[in-house]
């Protein structure tokens, strides 16, 4: 039987049960698609469910493990994709109306490779329309609801997939990240999510946003189960030459030891810590106590020309957003969602010149975090500087300063895609409103086992990643 407690267990507790012929991967897969169903009324999480496939990959999968031929830890663990991860045969609608009835005749490469690991997929994920947004509100397929409290956003644009790990809906979900889009709904939803750097993971087949700055990775419910999906999701792609030909390593090696003597850790405290809400900036400094109880040594830094990341963002992110779009601007400008249509058309004012002197502003922004890491193996700062936000909220007050939420929600997440480097959002508490808060660690280039080394050793001394909102009592 297929309990409750399974649905919300980690990914790693999963994939023993049915390496082991305990957990039968059908079943597991009839009980996630009975609950995803049953969600769609409360969360609206979900694009497309894809039931017929999923069971069909699940009695494949079934009879594979049966035989003897384990292909590892996703062999039959249920999974959402991202609607921006096209998938053969099975709509693609990037959450929006003009690409409502795309189907793809090929499958993305992180799909493949997924597919080719055996993941179970349960169907298409929600996203902010083109993943140009941090709220995961439609105006085309209804918003994605917080699992949390169903009054606030699940963040974005990846919110879907936090949405569905979050609630117990599946054991991971695919996400993109231009300006945070993983590592945002992670912090909303109280889950992890891990930006690699860039040119680890093919972006082949993943609608983009902003060619430069995409990234994308995992959602997942513990850091063990994002390094399992990053090694399964990352490698040289010909079909994408940004993609690195370096060897993709054991993710999971070194996460075994909890102590982190000779680690050295950062903590921005003059950039990051000022600007954001009390009971958040607590968090992450206690957070920080802990990693130094582990043994790591911790001190306060400061990271040159970090005051142009992002002017930098944006000029890029909405020029090359601008581009992308252009002819659909042209032609169906009143098929947007009116919040992403006047960012798409204020891209199109950046001129050539400001597109250039962001691009050459972006290696000295590079060169400031390199430099602070030459120094520190990872940096410690908040991912988010508020919690979730109410739906419909367009500004919020940060120490009773008010803001927008779209600035707000990017404000520490930006930087990581301007400079490419490898950046884990995980857990570090919860709100005096039950509403979970999120430290990010960031990493040199390809050094995704430092910052899942550190999260993991400080995940296994705290709980705060084994707790689940209860939004099923709200089914009717």
């Amino acid at each position: 039987m297929v309990t409750q407690e399974l649905t919300m267990a980690s990914l790693y507790e999963v994939q023993e049960k049915i390496r082991n012929r305990e957990l039968s991967p059908v079943e597991l897969t009839q009980q996630m698609l009975k609950n995803l169903e049953l969600s769609q009324g409360v969360l609206n999480a979900m694009v497309t469910i894809t039931p017929e496939i999923a069971l069909a990959q699940a009695n494949r999968a079934e009879q594979e493990i049966l035989s003897g031929n384990y292909r590892g830890p996703l062999h039959g663990v249920p999974i959402v994709y991202k609607d921006l991860y096209y998938t053969k045969n099975v709509r693609t609608t990037a959450s929006s109306k003009i690409l409502s009835d795309f189907v793809p005749d090929y499958d993305a490469t992180v799909v493949r490779h997924l597919t080719d690991a055996g993941a179970v997929m349960l169907g298409k994920s929600q996203t902010h329309e083109f993943a140009k947004g941090g709220l995961t509100d439609s105006p085309h397929f209804g918003p994605c609801r917080n699992p949390w409290q169903l009054d606030r956003v699940p963040g974005g644009s990846s919110g879907g997939s936090a949405a569905v790990v979050a609630a117990g809906l599946a054991f991971m979900g695919t996400g993109s990240d231009t300006a945070g889009s993983i590592r945002i709904p992670a912090a909303c939803c109280g889950v992890v999510g891990l930006k690699p750097t860039y040119g680890r993971v093919s972006r082949h087949g993943i609608f983009p946003l902003a060619w430069s700055l995409d990234h994308v990775g995992p959602i997942t419910r513990s850091v063990w189960d994002a390094a399992i999906c990053l090694g399964v999701m990352a490698g040289y792609d010909s079909h994408d030459p940004t993609t690195v030909t370096l060897p993709v390593p054991d993710y999971t090696q070194g996460l075994t030891d909890i102590d982190l003597t000779g680690v050295k850790v950062g903590v921005p405290i003059k950039q990051y810590f000022e600007d954001l809400d009390p009971e958040i900036r607590a968090g992450v400094l206690a957070a920080v106590d802990r990693l130094s109880d582990l043994g790591a040594e911790c001190r306060e830094v400061e990271i040159p020309n970090l005051e142009y990341t992002l002017g930098v963002q944006m000029a890029i992110g909405m020029s090359e957003a601008a581009a992308i779009h252009h002819q659909w601007l042209s032609e169906r400008i009143e098929d947007y969602a009116p919040d992403v249509r006047w960012k798409l058309e204020a891209g199109r004012f950046i001129s050539a010149v400001d597109y250039l002197r962001a691009s050459q502003i972006r290696p000295f922004i590079q060169q400031g975090f390199s430099q602070v890491l030459s120094e520190v193996d990872v940096l410690v700062t908040p991912t988010l500087p508020i919690v979730a936000p109410f739906m419909g909220t367009e500004m919020v007050s940060v120490n009773g300063k008010p803001e927008s939420v779209s600035d707000v929600m990017i404000r520490f997440t930006h930087s990581s895609n301007v400079t490419g480097f490898p950046t884990l959002a995980l857990p570090c508490g919860f709100n005096s409103e039950n509403l979970p808060m999120s430290m990010q660690l960031i990493g040199r280039p390809f050094a995704e086992t430092d910052v899942l080394r550190v999260g993991y050793a400080y995940e296994q001394v705290t709980q705060w990643h084994t707790r689940h909102p209860h939004w099923e009592n709200d089914l009717t």
